[in-house]
Order: C-alpha cells, then structure tokens, then sequence
C-alpha cells in the first residue's frame, strides 16, 4: 500500500499545469490575453520581431496637419472629398479626416495601399502615391516632404491633393525595443505606409531593418523568407493587412484596438495597449519555464527517492500519503511564486 501511495506522480502531473494557469493569470493582470496555448512556450524561442507601425509603435491617433493641393479644387474641397471616402474605412487613419458632409459609394480598400471610390460622379483614390497613380497618364509625384505620413488624393485626371498626417510614437515602444535587444533578437519594422517616417521611426527606436509601402502579401512573403531561414518569429501588428502576417507567425499578438478580424487571428491580444505588458510578458514567459523545470525535477525527484523506501517497507502508507502531500503542495507554491508581477518596463 505505501508503494502505491507513493508512485502516486500526483506532483508530477501538476508540475506544469499549475505553472501555466498561473502565470497565463498573471499575464491577464498585466492586460495580455492568451488565446492559444502554445504562446507562453513559444516566447522562449522567438528570435526575430515584426512590427507594424500605425497603431502599434504609434498611437494610432493620427491628426491631419496639412493639405496640399495639386490641381484646381481648393484645400477644403480637397479635405471634403477625401473624408468622404475615409469615414467608410474603419483603419485608424480614417479617423484624422472627420465628418464628410458628402458620402462615397462603392467604396473599395485595398488593404495596405488605399481606398478608391465615387463621390459625385467623381471616381476618387486615397493612399499610397502608386496607387493613386494607376489611373493617372503620368507618374506619381515625388512626396515633397520628409516629415509626417504623406497621402495622395487623386481622380481620373491626374493628382488633386496630399493630406500630411502626424502620429506619435507610443512612450513604451522605446522599452520594448530594449527588452527585444537585450535578448540579442533581430527586429523588423514593415509597414504600408511609404513615407518617409517610416525610416525616421526606425532610426529613433534603433530598429535593424525598415521596410515602408509593403502590401499584405509582400509582408507574408517577408515573413514565411524568416522562417525559411529558421528564425522563429513574433508579429505585433492591429490593421487588417497585418492579418495574413498574424495568422502566420510562429506567435502573434495584436493590439486592443486592433480591428476584430486581427484579434481573432492573432494568438494573444495586447488588452492594456500597454506595449510595456509585452515586455513584461517576455519576462514571465522566462520565469514560467524555468519554474516548470524546477517542478518537474523535484517531483521526479522525490518519486525516485521514495520508492526504494517504501519497496523495503521502512515507509508506512501513512508517511507515504503525507510525503505525497507536501510534495504536491510544494509544486503548488513554487508554481505561485509566478503571480508576482515582474518590474515594469515603462
């Protein structure tokens, strides 16, 4: 009987399961939901970053700073014209433009270059300057400026307007990128936008490589060349040209203002908006794994020492079912130790 007691691996079977539950507790505290089971797992061997950047490394809160027209409409027509395509998009861009007083019908986005549509019999896109362009006789004007998100408003005719957009860079977006450094992990910046902020961003965050003006598929191929070549890839990313990307990463996370469809895509969902909850998930991911060791290694432990005591019976059952117990309950604690909340990084 006491032998039975005690190759009972009680304390072996809840090494991991209580390591887990509590530190994806902990993660939720820190406004980080899990929503795939492989992510606290998977922390521990990521070794490249793929950021998205509006919405993301910025605030997302995007303020219309300028409009510059470029053909016969005035800068308020051009303003008009141009909300009245934005107020169907629901990417955070869309709302630095406000109410249109006209509204745009058979509006289509082109996930990662823009937005075309007709707004009083006049065929209208905004977005990227090639894209714009497709319908022009000439090339895409050269963004005249080096400051700012840079959009084109054009026609059937040719160009009518770039609408400067300014976003700031979140406060917790420099601690994150030194917490991914401090792991020696490679981080990528790809972004739709192909202003020249884009670069600036990466400069100002010490990011490895930028790559501005990227479709959604042109992300996804980035990617999947990543994992070809056997890096193991967390995304950040919130719009819906980051879902492809999302969906394919070996661990994904998605802002909580991100739209549905990415937060349905991705395998963890930043709630807080705190990019610092990141960091500190980085942190407990760590901390989860080496606790996870510790109790299996006591637990087997305890189970190989024990049972030649009880097979020589120098062990009653009743020692046996309280080494057992303290055994299980010591498991419990040391997986408890995870509900401390690690320092903040900003």
């Amino acid at each position: 009987l006491a032998l039975l007691v005690a190759t009972c691996p009680c304390a072996l079977s809840l090494a991991t399961p209580t390591a887990l539950t509590t530190a994806t507790g902990t993660l939720h505290k820190l406004g980080l939901l899990l929503t795939r089971g492989h992510v606290l797992e998977g922390l521990n061997h990521i070794d490249t970053v793929v950021f998205d950047k509006t919405g993301t490394l910025t605030e997302g809160r995007l303020t219309l700073s300028a409009v510059h027209p470029l053909g016969a409409l005035d800068a308020d027509a051009c303003l008009t014209l141009a909300a009245a395509l934005e107020n169907r998009s629901e990417h955070p861009i869309a709302r630095a433009f406000g109410r249109a007083p006209l509204a745009a019908e058979s509006v289509e986005t082109v996930p990662g270059l823009g937005l075309q549509g007709n707004v009083e019999g006049r065929n209208l896109r905004i977005g990227q300057p090639s894209f714009v362009a497709e319908g022009f006789a000439q090339p895409a004007p050269a963004i005249p400026g080096d400051q700012g998100q840079w959009l084109l408003l054009g026609d059937d005719r040719g160009p009518l307007a770039w609408l400067v957009l300014d976003d700031r860079l979140r406060d917790d977006a420099p601690a994150l990128l030194e917490a991914c450094r401090a792991r020696g992990w490679q981080t990528l910046l790809l972004s739709g936008d192909s202003s020249p902020m884009v670069g600036q961003i990466a400069r100002e965050l010490g990011i490895d490589e930028a790559e501005g003006g990227m479709t959604p598929a042109a992300k996804l191929s980035r990617l999947q060349a990543l994992q070809a070549a056997g890096h193991r890839v967390l995304m950040l990313g919130d719009g819906v040209n980051d879902v492809p990307v999302l969906a394919a990463a070996d661990i994904s996370v998605a802002m909580g203002s991100a739209t549905d469809l990415a937060k349905t895509s991705a395998d963890a969902v930043l709630l807080s908006n705190r990019l610092g909850s990141l960091a500190q998930a980085f942190d407990v991911a760590r901390r989860s794994r080496r606790i996870i060791i510790e109790n299996l290694a006591w637990a087997s432990l305890y189970n190989g020492l024990i049972l030649p005591f009880a097979a020589f019976g120098w062990v009653t059952p009743l020692w046996a079912a309280l080494g057992m117990s303290l055994s299980s309950l010591l498991v419990v604690l040391n997986a408890l130790r995870l509900t401390r909340q690690p320092a903040s990084h900003g």
